[in-house]
């Protein structure tokens, strides 16, 4: 009978040194994001000891599925780059993470290299094949002397040849940029339609010249995508472009199709098709296939190569269907807009610009009784900016729809959910909102929450403050030495939700409380025997413990009240006349209490 004991510690020990001796470093994380354990590779490349790193929280992003770069210190002391790759898994019944690490500096390098190359040689070509083409244009016309025939032919196949190479020079550059991540997309909400209509319009002329058939097969109704105008229609003159040059007869035809997420853009041709064998390569860089129609039309054979990369910035994909002499069919997808998708790309420009720390606020409105969505916004805005002190980064809003908004905060210091919300109610009370909407807010950091758009807005959806539900449990003192007042106020405030309301008939019985319990917030009156309203007022700000707890005044004589804007600029006292009016007293709660 085999010893499946030591065949047991045979396989472990291989496995253990397959693990010792990858180049790439492997950690597990606990459901808590500790590090549990960790190969020689992942310790040299974080550049400190297995026993330093062992039950340490890993500090970096962990985005399952997706590649994240990261900074780190090598062993030569200077810093590099490295990947990270996260995939799920069981950590002792409690979830965890596999976490691969791999030091690319010297690929990033070795790329940066070559695209320095890239651009340099292209941006030296640039301007002598200009005063080329200038000098080829004069010979050509005849400016500097007669010439026959056989010389203007000549010329005039240098001038095609010199335009095809300042094209593929063009070509290279902006294929260059969008490879190193130097283009950013101008996404905004976009109709599909009209913008393949504006890009067929300037290739009538030439299709209705070769005697070619066009179709459109485009709705009237408007599709709208999340995109970047110029570059879609870039796309589109690639592919309608491609079209012209490889069908001599026949017809032309772009279309347009509505999925549930993505709309697919088709450019049929009936032209020469391409090879099996080719089809691999159709997207690669400096491939062309086939005979073209115009032979004076050549391409630079990068036109599918930036197309490619166009689409997949739009996060769709572009694909083609082909058969010899039966011509070509290129579709590509963008996505249908969403304004979910105008948050998830504004935090992600944000973070590819910087990698400093930043707050995302979601709020929430659970109902819009007439909202003013502009000014509202504004004046949270400029609160926001305000508080957190970095004026040249004002904060950005991205509002979903009449319920939802948030707000991408760039820092220089933390603010917490509580000021956020005491914003809110400030810019609520400075648009003159008659309601008391109820709302519900979240908020997430960058990068404490997560790496990515898709991290944080999960996290900020999760509120972390229910408005009306955490108000309505707050505690409420009324002091009054008049015993049918306070009940009467007890009442409308039960009336309004509050069920957490104590009553106090002297200046010295609301301070032995405070003693074991302070209030959120307190309704006071004046003129009280003993201990007046005023001395509890001063004793209150006096103690560093109670100064900040909100006071609403009740007067008998009459003085002018709900001074809200009073409040907000120098945080004066809310003053009520009695008899109370309940409407008044409801809104100064509702603003008092964050």
């Amino acid at each position: 009978m085999p010893d499946t004991s030591a065949e047991q510690t045979r396989h472990t020990k291989m496995l253990r040194e397959i693990i010792e001796k990858t180049g790439d470093g492997l950690l597990v994380l606990d459901g808590d994001r500790m590090i549990r354990f960790l190969n020689t590779a992942a310790a040299s490349i974080l550049n400190q000891s297995r026993d330093d790193l062992i039950g340490q929280s890993f500090m970096h992003p962990v985005n399952n599925g997706s590649v994240t770069e990261i900074d780190i210190c090598r062993s030569n002391g200077k810093s590099g780059t490295g990947e990270i790759h996260s995939v799920p898994i069981d950590c002792n019944g409690s979830g965890g993470h596999l976490i691969s690490i791999r030091d690319v500096t010297e690929r990033i390098l070795f790329d940066r290299l070559k695209d320095d190359f890239i651009r340099t040689v292209s941006h030296e070509l640039r301007t002598p094949l200009t005063s080329l083409r200038e000098a080829i244009s004069v010979l050509k016309d005849g400016v500097l002397g007669e010439i026959n025939e056989e010389q203007k032919d000549f010329l005039s196949l240098c001038l095609r040849n010199t335009d095809l190479l300042r094209r593929i020079v063009a070509d290279l550059l902006d294929l260059s940029r969008i490879e190193t991540g130097q283009v950013r997309l101008q996404k905004k909400e976009a109709d599909f339609c009209e913008i393949v209509r504006d890009t067929v319009t300037s290739f009538v002329t030439v299709i209705e010249s070769k005697g070619l058939g066009l179709t459109l097969s485009i709705p009237e109704t408007p599709l709208n995508v999340f995109a970047d105008r110029d570059r879609v229609a870039q796309v589109l003159n690639n592919l309608i472009g491609n079209a012209l040059k490889f069908t001599a007869s026949g017809s032309i035809g772009i279309g347009l199709d509505a999925g549930d997420d993505m709309i697919l853009c088709s450019v049929r041709d009936t032209g020469r098709g391409i090879a099996e064998p080719d089809m691999p390569n159709v997207f690669k860089k400096f491939h062309q296939f086939g005979e073209i129609a115009d032979p004076e039309n050549r391409g630079t054979g990068l036109g599918l190569a930036i197309s490619k990369e166009i689409v997949r910035l739009h996060g769709g994909q572009i694909t083609v269907d082909s058969r010899i002499e039966r011509g070509s069919t290129f579709t590509f997808s963008l996505p249908r807009f969403r304004p979910d998708l105008l948050l998830i790309d504004v935090i992600q420009n944000r973070i590819r610009s910087s990698k400093e720390p930043f707050l995302l606020f979601h709020l929430n409105f659970m109902d819009n009784p007439g909202i003013e969505w502009e000014p509202l916004t504004e004046t949270i805005s400029r609160k926001l900016d305000a508080s957190s002190r970095n004026p040249g980064s004002p904060a950005v809003p991205i509002r979903i729809d009449d319920h939802e908004i948030y707000f991408l905060i760039n820092l220089s210091n933390e603010i917490s959910c509580s000021r956020i919300i005491r914003m809110v109610k400030e810019a609520l009370i400075e648009n003159e909102t008659d309601a008391e909407p109820d709302f519900r807010c979240g908020i997430a950091g960058f990068p404490r929450d997560g790496g990515t758009a898709e991290d944080l807005i999960q996290t900020a959806r999760h509120p972390v403050r229910a408005e009306k539900q955490d108000r309505l449990s707050k505690r409420i003192f009324i002091v009054d030495d008049e015993l049918g007042i306070t009940e009467s106020l007890n009442t409308i405030l039960g009336l309004f939700g509050y069920r957490n309301v104590e009553e106090f008939h002297s200046g010295e019985a609301v301070f032995d409380a405070i003693k074991t319990r302070a209030p959120d917030l307190m309704i006071l009156d004046m003129h009280m025997p003993g201990m007046s309203g005023y001395e509890v007022v001063g004793r209150l700000k006096e103690r560093y413990e109670t100064k900040d707890i909100p006071i609403i005044i009740m007067s008998g004589y009459e003085v002018q009240e709900g001074l809200f804007s009073d409040y907000i600029s120098r945080k004066a006292i809310l003053t009520l006349n009695k008899p109370v009016k309940a409407d008044l007293l409801r809104k100064m709660i509702y603003y008092l209490l964050s």
